[in-house]
């Protein structure tokens, strides 16, 4: 059974350059702060137990761990929030045109429907723009944060997955979406947020969990896949819906609605669709291996040999266990 442990309300920054390398990976943009009270934004080049490596500026600088006081780092976030408040204030924006439209004409017009469309649309993508823009960075590194492990992790092989749990430093990252099996054929679906030498913590519909490593079978993670393709096929999908939509309620002889209705139903068709399939690409579940229990040998069978000794038999006894 795994081990319930109370929610953490903040990331439980690493508290050794070992553990840091659970948040942070070489690419990644982090920000230092020296024991003077310097700050230093760059690249992550390389991280050791004792040292990193940032490209600042086109050099490369090496920080030592006793010189690094503070590491900041932007962490994951979802854009299911940008884009539903986006959405949403879509929808209302292009509603309260329509109704204006419809008491200043008093009529309501066909092509008010292109202008619902394009609001929305246009609402989704500003929302997910905005929310993807916000640099929220977290404290990911402070002297004596946590204990710091004597354990050693193995040099991990690209594509291979952990065979210890500690090597999940180098595979996972905080907050990636993972699928835990334990031994006994459990599975569950959650968010990892710690790893330590012997165990690693899920956090799931608001609860940690606790998982030591005897008891996990293995951990999947969700493949890297890029986004934009189904961004693709969301723009020419729907613009085409948009446009077809608008210029069918329109009609055939109406001039007028469908100059203004086609040409806001594509761009809110657009709108839309980039969105849409850039959203629906990414809620595509993708996993892989990233953590493996190495699994034991078989027990070889046990042959046992017994002589018989009686007044009218003699022989051998041969008993084969195979448990």
């Amino acid at each position: 059974m795994a081990t319930l442990t109370p929610l953490r309300a903040q990331v439980q920054p690493a508290g050794s350059f070992e553990e840091l390398r659970f948040f942070a990976k070489p690419g990644d943009t982090i920000t230092i702060r020296e024991s003077g009270g310097k700050s230093r934004r760059g690249t992550l080049q390389q991280l050791s137990g004792d040292a990193l490596s940032v490209n600042l500026d086109g050099r490369t600088q090496r920080f030592s761990q006793t010189s690094v006081v503070e590491v900041r780092q932007r962490l994951r976030d979802s854009l299911r929030n940008g884009w539903l408040i986006g959405a949403a204030v879509g929808v209302g924006t292009g509603v309260a045109q329509v109704a204006y439209d419809c008491s200043h004409y008093s009529s309501c017009r066909t092509a008010d429907i292109g202008t619902v469309a394009f609001n929305t649309g246009l609402g989704m993508l500003l929302g997910t723009v905005v929310d993807a823009s916000i640099r929220k960075t977290s404290v990911v590194y402070r002297p004596g944060s946590t204990t710091t492990l004597t354990a050693q992790p193995n040099a991990t092989v690209p594509g291979i997955p952990a065979r210890t749990i500690i090597d999940l430093r180098d595979v996972l990252r905080y907050s990636e979406e993972v699928i835990v099996t334990e031994q006994n054929g459990s599975t569950l679906k959650g968010n990892i947020v710690e790893v330590s030498s012997k165990s690693v913590r899920v956090r799931a519909a608001g609860t940690t969990l606790e998982f030591d490593q005897t008891q996990i079978r293995n951990i999947q993670r969700r493949r890297k896949d890029v986004w934009w393709n189904g961004a693709l096929i969301g723009i020419s999908a729907g613009g085409l819906t948009g446009a077809l939509l608008a210029n069918a309620a329109c009609g055939p002889r109406n001039g007028e609605c469908t100059g203004n209705a086609v040409p806001a139903g594509l761009v809110g068709g657009v709108a839309i669709g980039v969105t849409a399939g850039a959203l629906i690409d990414f809620s595509i579940k993708k996993m892989e291996p990233a953590f493996q229990a190495p699994t034991s040998l078989p027990r070889p069978p046990q042959i046992g040999l017994s002589p018989i000794l009686t007044k009218d038999r003699r022989g051998l006894s041969v008993h084969i266990s195979l448990r």
